[in-house]
């Protein structure tokens, strides 16, 4: 946080009809507005709101959420409450209208959330320009100070690039037909033999984690092996990945899917090459897949593992008391609710405990995203990496 420096122009007859005033903090603005008359109030948060964007940070910690205009409630709801504005009110600041709501956060936290205007008028902030695709579309972005930015996922002039090419394929166990998009590495080559990292929720992967970017990046700084990508859509996520469909969908990935990509393209065959990722409902299912048939995937990526659909029954697949031949990265949020944080911790403990080769991320982020995209290089770099 910085100095703000406010030229304020006073009534006729005030003692300093022009004058300059540092704000050091937010607690100080609304100190300094309190004790102003009416028309300074409004000119002092005007010149404040035209100097900042939002949220406005204090001490790594502290952030204001703030909105101007005319409204008569706002609240906030987001990755930290669950997108539950209950209880999140924002207090009108004098007779202004600049509402605010302070909030402390971890100083690396990153969340996503929206402003609630009226009890009804869910908005993007307005004060704030940095946005994050989302399952549900977009979302603003609160990324505390400490937080980094994943550089990986741009798009960077100057490096060779990968291939995206589209296919569908009919499932016997299913009765389906899936939409699948294949990324070949830039150096692709019959005569080579690649490894396979196959993606659960395909598109989203692809355009809301920008994981081509990724890939490309990785294989140009030489973090991982070149790798071909699978990135495979559902027809009904939640049946599929998590529901009653979740084993014929398995039978579907491992009896058709990896044949027909085996047979199509030149690929490293054995399941230390071969990698299943998935995020929520995708990582439950990733982790069905893999744990049931570890002699075809020997590696489980696991973004905020969704286990809880069926009393936990991915649990006792993964914790079976039987080591498999599998490595795990498993990834996930604080801020993700009661249950699966926990979970998750419960997972990885068994795990690292069971011997099996893991990492394992907690990070002061939602369910998001933002989350997944940050991170699936920290994944692909721990089952593919380079030579």
């Amino acid at each position: 946080m910085s100095m703000i420096l406010l030229t304020v122009q006073c009534k006729q007859d005030s003692p300093t009809p022009d004058a300059v005033i540092e704000i050091a903090s937010f607690s100080e603005l609304i100190e300094v507005v309190m004790e102003s008359d009416s028309a300074d109030q409004v000119v002092l948060t005007e010149g404040f709101m035209d100097t900042v964007e939002a949220p406005y940070i204090e001490e790594k910690s502290n952030a204001y959420f703030l909105y101007y205009g005319d409204a008569s409630s706002v609240q906030v709801a987001g990755d930290f409450n669950g997108w539950n504005p209950s209880g999140r009110s924002f207090t009108k600041l004098g007779k202004t209208n600049l509402w605010y709501r302070k909030e402390a956060f971890e100083s690396n936290a990153r969340l996503d959330y929206k402003l609630v205007i009226n009890a009804s008028n869910w908005i993007l902030d307005p004060k704030n320009p940095n946005r994050i695709g989302g399952g549900f579309g977009p979302n603003s972005e609160l990324a505390m100070p400490d937080y980094i930015q994943p550089e990986e996922i741009k798009s960077r002039d100057g490096i060779d690039k990968g291939s995206i090419s589209e296919f569908q394929i009919t499932s016997t166990h299913t009765g389906k037909t899936y939409d699948v998009h294949l990324y070949l590495p830039a150096s692709y080559s019959e005569s080579n033999e690649y490894p396979v990292a196959y993606f659960q929720d395909g598109s989203d992967y692809l355009n809301l984690a920008s994981t081509q970017n990724v890939l490309d990046n990785l294989i140009a700084d030489n973090k991982i092996t070149p790798t071909i990508g699978v990135f495979v859509v559902p027809n009904d996520r939640n049946i599929e990945y998590a529901f009653d469909d979740r084993f014929k969908y398995t039978d579907f990935f491992v009896n058709e899917l990896v044949p027909y990509i085996d047979g199509n393209y030149s690929t490293d065959a054995s399941a230390s090459s071969r990698a299943v990722i998935g995020d929520s409902y995708g990582g439950n299912i990733s982790a069905i897949i893999a744990f049931q048939n570890p002699e075809v995937f020997g590696n489980c990526g696991i973004h905020s593992g969704a286990f809880q659909p069926n009393n936990f029954h991915t649990n006792g697949i993964v914790m079976d008391g039987v080591k498999k031949d599998i490595k795990v990265a498993t990834i996930w949020g604080t801020y993700e609710g009661s249950s699966l944080p926990p979970n998750m911790r419960k997972v990885k403990n068994y795990l690292i405990e069971t011997g099996y080769d893991v990492i394992w991320k907690e990070l002061p982020e939602g369910h998001s995203w933002g989350l997944w995209r940050a991170t699936t290089d920290d994944i692909l770099e721990f089952f593919f990496p380079a030579n």
